[in-house]
């Protein structure tokens, strides 16, 4: 993932010296030009939460600033919705491989018919060990849980629980 954007430190250092009011008035027009509340929060020292930002933020007066404000990071990188200048990056993540697609998809079908009370013999058994095998396999390859859950034809949740026991 992509390491989070900061404020520059002469701007921390500038902000740690202010007086309350101040530093509000300073952090509001930091905001105002771009900078998200969550880059501002975690740039002071010690870093604050963007609701404690968000409170500063939004009681603090709007006054001329005499020092000028840095420039923000491309919005992609501080907002989870691209901007035209900035689009997000995104990591392509493996799918899950078309032989492998249509056995997750058989298992599945006998798996659902699996209770607790089956032989552990039984055929039924034997496809609901061998189905959480191959996606446990699978998600430790980088493979999304929606992904193995698309191929297997059951829910996310179903395949998140069959992923998370065990």
């Amino acid at each position: 993932m992509i390491n989070q954007p900061k404020l520059p430190l002469d701007e921390v250092a500038y902000i740690a010296l202010l007086p309350r009011a101040e530093m509000e008035s300073r952090l509001r027009a930091l905001w105002n030009a771009g900078w998200s509340l969550a880059v501002i929060g975690d740039s002071l020292n010690p870093p604050r939460p963007k609701t404690t930002v968000h409170f500063w933020v939004r009681r603090a007066e709007d006054v001329k600033q005499f020092r000028n404000i840095p420039v923000p990071p491309p919005k992609s990188l501080t907002t989870s919705v691209p901007t035209k200048n900035a689009p997000r990056l995104r990591s392509i993540s493996p799918g899950v491989p078309a032989d492998i697609r249509l056995r997750l998809r058989e298992l599945s079908v006998l798996s659902k018919r699996y209770r607790a009370k089956t032989s552990p013999d039984s055929p039924l058994a034997k496809a609901n060990v061998e189905l959480t095998q191959i996606a446990k396999e699978l998600r430790s390859r980088g493979v999304p849980t929606a992904s193995i859950a698309e191929a297997a034809g059951v829910t996310y949740r179903a395949m998140a629980r069959r992923l998370s026991n065990g």
